[in-house]
């Protein structure tokens, strides 16, 4: 103000007063202006939208003020049974503390909508009506509604707009509003089923596939499980739902999860239920043997399925006997020619050719007649050379000629009362030397 002033202070010497009067108008405008921004509005609501399922950052129509919400709309796709949401923030954009008459449509007869407020209250009776008074607000703060339409007669491709005021009840003219637009779309229905591993297991033992199927449609679904298959492997289904002191949905079955199901239950789009199928080996299961099972979950207008194996798992535990004739110079066959006098070595191979480990593996086997043993050539090992450093009884085990006989205790961690462990795949070797009688 004191710039212009001074301006204008250059024209008091001039005598012609048009001119005079013409140099000070020039500079009206400009002060009135300065004036105006100085008197800036006190009140003004400030109403926002968003689809409620996205956050805050994605908010439309932020510091715009307009009556007929051309710039502040959203659309959202509805479908029967899943009705569209929509979160509307009301800030007090002016300078003052405020409160706010906000305004909207009722339902019709071919939709339903709700304004709920924070603290869960619909407030659909108020809008639609005198209108809802907000608490008030100070400079900044701000309120949420949240809308929820909902189409009753569902025609597809129909559209519900709900325009949404809020008022100043300070200043009748500081006015804002957005518009929500809900769209009626054809349901579609789809479902995916997880596919576990193949496992394994020994007889008798119970073998678990966590499972989980998901509602990937976009109205909600209900799927009933089945399992088929088995040949005499019993599979039952058991939900994952953390009872006994687990935890739900970890896929790790518990002591306590013993509940039994043959649905998921009501699932929302997007929503899963996880589960267990527990196969049980049988007891006469025989190394290798396989069996499968076939799960399928089938709900309205969707279905998917998956096929699992099981294998069994078992020790096969062989013994081959070889000898040689030392005098002679022979090698390990299944027999060999010997007179009186001669010495000899025999081998007894212990093979666990089965694919899992041999356990408390014992071995009893007597003395052919007309041998004279010599005990201290009695030794296990690991080499069929029949040579070389005996293998360590921690390893391999302990042999022993006990009333005419050999007795042995083999395998990994094998003590003196009872046999230890034999990997598959591995051999145990047993050796002694004897003179033909």
């Amino acid at each position: 103000m004191v710039m212009k002033l001074i301006e204008i202070n250059k024209y008091r010497g001039v005598r012609n007063p048009l001119i005079r009067l013409l140099s000070w108008l020039r500079y009206v405008p400009v002060i009135l202006l300065f004036m105006g921004n100085g008197a800036f509005a006190a009140y003004q609501p400030d109403l926002m939208v968003r689809l409620a399922s996205e956050s805050d950052a994605s908010y439309l129509g932020g510091g715009v003020y307009e009556g007929n919400a051309g710039l502040q709309s959203r659309s959202q796709a509805a479908y029967s049974g899943l009705p569209a949401r929509f979160a509307v923030l009301l800030v007090n954009a002016g300078d003052q503390p405020d409160r706010f008459l906000v305004t909207g449509p009722d339902s019709g007869s071919a939709f339903t909508v709700s304004y709920t407020d924070p603290g869960g209250v619909d407030r659909a009776a108020a809008i639609s009506g005198a209108g809802y008074l907000t608490p008030e607000l100070q400079p900044g703060g701000s309120t949420l509604l949240v809308i929820q339409v909902t189409p009753v007669l569902f025609t597809l491709g129909a559209s519900y707009r709900v325009p949404l005021t809020a008022v100043s009840t300070s200043d009748a003219l500081a006015v804002d509003q957005v518009k929500t637009e809900t769209v009626a779309c054809g349901q579609t229905a789809a479902v995916t089923v997880s596919a576990p591993p193949d496992g394994v297991g020994g007889p008798g033992t119970v073998v678990h596939y966590p499972y989980t199927v998901t509602n990937v449609g976009n109205t909600t679904n209900s799927f009933a499980l089945t399992v088929n298959g088995g040949s005499g492997w019993q599979g039952e289904l058991f939900a994952d739902d953390g009872a006994g002191g687990g935890v739900a949905g970890d896929g790790v079955r518990q002591p306590g999860e013993t509940r039994s199901c043959a649905s998921t239950g009501t699932l929302a789009p997007g929503a899963s239920f996880r589960f267990f199928l527990a196969v049980t080996v049988p007891e006469s299961g025989s190394d290798g043997a396989r069996c499968d099972h076939l799960l399928a979950a089938t709900g309205e207008g969707a279905s998917g399925s998956d096929q699992v194996g099981t294998r069994v798992a078992a020790p096969v535990v062989g013994l081959a006997e070889a000898v040689r004739n030392l005098t002679r110079g022979g090698v390990f066959e299944a027999s060999a020619e010997a007179i009186p006098g001669d010495e000899i070595q025999y081998r007894m191979g212990i093979t666990n050719s089965g694919s899992a480990p041999a356990t408390k593996v014992n071995l009893e086997s007597p003395i052919p007649a007309g041998l004279s043993v010599a005990a201290d050539t009695l030794f296990v090992s690991l080499s069929p050379a029949g040579e070389g450093t005996p293998c360590a009884a921690a390893e391999c085990g302990t042999a022993r000629i006990q009333e005419g006989g050999i007795v042995a205790q083999l395998g990994q961690g094998a003590g003196d009362a009872a046999g230890g462990s034999i990997a598959p795949g591995r051999t145990v070797y047993i050796f002694f030397k004897a003179q033909v009688q």
